[in-house]
């Protein structure tokens, strides 16, 4: 990107991150010409332990949910290097279900599809799309401390990530199905208030990333221990 700044000096600053699929992101400063600025970086409220290094030498004073002021005098090549440590945490929605998260991203369990074209013509088609694998499930998950029995795998970042197939991160999780959660006029019906009781054997689930389903599950009944 590129801006003005004080004086009309341009700068352009390159950026080379995964994010927000991974937690680090650098950038590279270019002043026409050495000149002196404040670079104002937002630190996420939930990027807790967040660093950033400028030119090598870390900083102090990174505190979550602000925006940090770094004013110095920038020269070409100069680099700041961040990393947002990603935590997993869960979240407490409707009926007391669980949501996974990890950094900025929410996580959704992904299904089979199986697409119905019901009008139209291509490429202005209407579709339904109806999963074809079990879908009402609930997490065995501590919320104090999810990383304890979650596993996280990154994979590389390919040309769609915001896809099924692509996605860059999996978690994979203990769950059990809940019997009585059931369809109602073609959706999920009423979600079970957590905690939830049921015999079903374990299972492991993949979760990816919300934003790279077409139909997932999003908020969990936790089982109970």
């Amino acid at each position: 990107m590129d801006a003005r700044v004080r004086g009309g000096e341009l700068v352009a600053i390159l950026v080379d991150t995964d994010y927000p699929f991974r937690d680090s992101i650098h950038l590279q400063v270019y002043p026409e010409s050495p000149v002196t600025f404040p670079l104002h970086l937002r630190i996420p409220a939930w990027a807790t332990d967040a660093r950033i290094t400028v030119a090598g030498e870390p900083l102090s004073g990174v505190e979550p949910g602000t925006y940090h002021r770094i004013e110095r005098q920038w020269r070409p090549g100069d680099t700041v290097d961040i990393v947002f440590p990603m935590a997993l945490q869960t979240e407490r929605h409707y009926h007391d279900a669980i949501v996974l998260r990890r950094g900025p991203t929410v996580f959704s369990m992904t299904l089979g599809e199986d697409w119905v074209q019901i009008a139209g013509e291509e490429p202005d088609a209407d579709w339904e799309v109806h999963p074809t694998t079990a879908w009402n499930y609930g997490l065995r998950v501590d919320p104090e401390n999810p990383a304890a029995s979650l596993e996280v795998e990154e994979k590389p970042v390919g040309e769609l990530p915001f896809s099924p197939e692509g996605a860059p991160v999996t978690i994979q999780a203990r769950a059990r199905k809940v019997p009585e959660w059931q369809m109602l006029n073609s959706a999920a019906g009423p979600l079970p208030e957590s905690p939830v009781t049921s015999t079903e054997p374990d299972e492991e689930v993949t979760l990816i990333p919300y934003g790279s389903t077409n139909l997932r599950v999003t908020e969990f009944p936790q089982i109970a221990e």
